[in-house]
């Protein structure tokens, strides 16, 4: 079973195409499928979708996005043993 891309790499994607939007036009009710996008972005991670009127909140709930993954990236590095040393299960 394969499980897809990095959420990380589709999220990079995801804000690079809605930075874009922002420059153009913050003010400018996001697309249907830039909506779609999110919501699923959101769902894989087990997070609630907030709904963007702007492409700036469009931004905003990416960046939200971008903290939780960062945070959990933290938090599994700091269970990780010290050196980067798996311990194996004792049986």
């Amino acid at each position: 079973m394969t499980q897809g891309p990095d959420p990380r790499a589709v999220l990079r994607g995801f804000m690079a195409l809605v930075l874009d939007m922002v420059r153009i036009d913050p003010d400018r009710r996001p697309s249907a499928e830039m909506q779609r996008w999110h919501r699923e972005l959101a769902t894989s991670l087990g997070v609630v979708p907030e709904y963007a009127h702007t492409n700036r909140e469009l931004l905003d709930g990416a960046l939200r996005l971008s903290r939780i993954l960062d945070g959990r990236a933290r938090d599994a590095a700091a269970r990780e043993p010290a050196g980067g040393e798996r311990v194996a299960a004792s049986r």
